[in-house]
């Protein structure tokens, strides 16, 4: 049987679309063999990794006194909001906190602001691999491990498929979802909003290299959140994890999206399994 390894970028409270997708592919009894987080999207990973229910998962992150304390500040000149309520979560629902334990096997990305290179976590503590992957600059403060200091990988890619094609080999199947909306179709007014043109100046390099990564890289591309409009204003919800309603709306996406492009998965896994 051809092996699943599924790469789930980031995206703060839109991780949310990934747990939709992964109830598909686990009521189709569809199993996964590798996954690979980047950014937020590594909470989500350490947990499904470690064969946590995803009805426990939203009940924790639904919970009203844990939606109150997303924005606790840091203490820290390097970022304004602290990771205390990640930490938490993973503290209160995971029993061992080492990554080369999990159930299925986890591979969590960061930037390493030292050398400017991206850092692979297979092994070591859960937690802190997840702070340094999340570590969204000037939101969330660097991560120090073993004297290096590590930032979200969404800074260099957000969606690595490339580390995930590597680790399962060109013969295996690599999912990979994109929780960006639409950069193409805006009917922003340049004239009017200046900050637009710079914000999407930034993005550009950006998105046009995380798209060839991804298709290079990828036998399936799940796009959950297309239909949203890829703009500043869009990009702040990816903080609301205090509105359940926002995070169940990406959590229906996600399953959305996984019905679509099952029909295509289950041939793609025939058609390999025969070779």
């Amino acid at each position: 049987m051809k092996k699943i390894g599924l790469v789930l970028g980031g995206g703060g409270a839109r991780c949310f679309a990934h747990l939709g997708i992964i109830e598909v592919l686990q009521n189709n009894n569809i199993s996964i063999d590798c996954i690979v987080w980047s950014s937020m999207g590594s909470i989500i990973g350490a947990l499904i990794a470690n064969e946590i229910p995803i009805e426990t998962i939203k009940s924790e992150f639904f919970k009203f006194t844990n939606r109150l304390k997303w924005f606790k500040p840091a203490i820290s000149k390097n970022g304004f909001i602290s990771q205390s309520n990640i930490k938490r979560i993973l503290k209160d629902l995971l029993t061992d906190t080492n990554i080369e334990n999990s159930k299925i096997k986890l591979l969590i990305v960061a930037t390493n602001l030292n050398t400017a290179e991206l850092n692979v976590f297979s092994s070591g503590d859960i937690i802190d691999a997840v702070c340094a992957s999340s570590a969204f600059p000037g939101i969330y403060p660097p991560v120090t491990i073993n004297d290096n200091v590590f930032v979200d990988w969404g800074v260099l890619n957000n969606i690595p498929a490339d580390i995930c094609r590597e680790n399962i080999g060109k013969d295996n199947i690599v999912i990979s979802s994109v929780l960006e909306g639409s950069f193409y179709n805006t009917t922003l007014d340049y004239n009017r909003n200046p900050f637009s043109v710079i914000w999407r100046s930034i993005y550009i390099p950006l998105i046009k290299s995380r798209e060839k990564i991804v298709e290079e890289n990828s036998d399936i591309i799940l796009k959950p959140l297309k239909e949203i409009e890829f703009n500043f204003h869009n990009w702040k919800d990816i903080l609301k994890f205090y509105n359940v309603s926002l995070m169940e709306y990406y959590y229906q996406k996600g399953k959305e999206e996984m019905q679509r492009k099952l029909p295509l998965l289950k041939k793609i896994l025939d058609e390999k399994n025969k070779m």
